[in-house]
C-alpha cells in the first residue's frame, strides 16, 4: 500500500491540515506541512480504511475538481503518493462529498480520523459564562 494524503484548508486556517497514511500502518498529522503527531495505525483503523483504499485504488480517478466559489471557502484535497491529486473539493461543510460514493467514503473516512487527531492533540475545552459575566442591555 502508498502513501495517501487527506488535506483541508479552510478560511480561517490559511495553513492546511492535513492527515497522511503510509501504507496501511503509520499515520501522521501535518499542520503547515510539518508533522506535529506521528503513530501507529489501530488494526481497527486499517480495517476501516484499508477496504475504501482498495476499492479507489480500483475506481477510475475522477477528473480533478477544482474549488469553485467564494475565496472564503473550504476545500478538501485527497492525493496518492507521487500522483496529481485525485481529488479536490470545494464545500461548505465536512466531510466533503461530490467525487463519487468510494471517493465520499473515503473522504468522510480521513475528516472524522484527521479531527480526532487533532482534537486528540488540542482538546477544545467549554467554556462556562456566570451569569454575572453576561452583559446587560440598559
Amino acid at each position: 500500500m502508498r502513501m495517501v494524503t487527506y488535506e483541508r484548508n479552510g478560511r480561517t486556517n490559511t495553513g492546511a491540515q492535513a492527515l497522511r497514511l503510509e501504507g496501511l500502518k503509520l499515520l501522521k498529522v501535518l499542520e503547515q506541512g510539518e508533522v506535529v503527531t506521528e503513530r501507529a495505525l489501530t488494526e481497527d483503523e486499517a480495517r476501516r480504511l484499508g477496504p475504501l483504499l482498495e476499492a479507489a485504488g480500483r475506481d477510475p480517478v475522477p477528473a480533478v475538481m477544482v474549488p469553485q466559489g467564494e475565496p472564503e471557502g473550504l476545500a478538501v484535497t485527497l492525493a496518492f503518493e507521487d500522483e496529481a491529486p485525485r481529488v479536490r473539493l470545494a464545500t461548505e461543510q465536512l466531510p466533503a462529498r461530490g467525487a463519487g460514493p468510494v471517493y465520499d467514503a473515503l473522504l468522510a473516512e480521513m475528516d472524522a480520523l484527521l479531527t480526532a487527531e487533532l482534537h486528540t492533540r488540542a482538546p477544545r475545552h467549554a467554556h462556562v459564562v456566570w451569569p454575572h459575566e453576561l452583559r446587560e442591555e440598559e
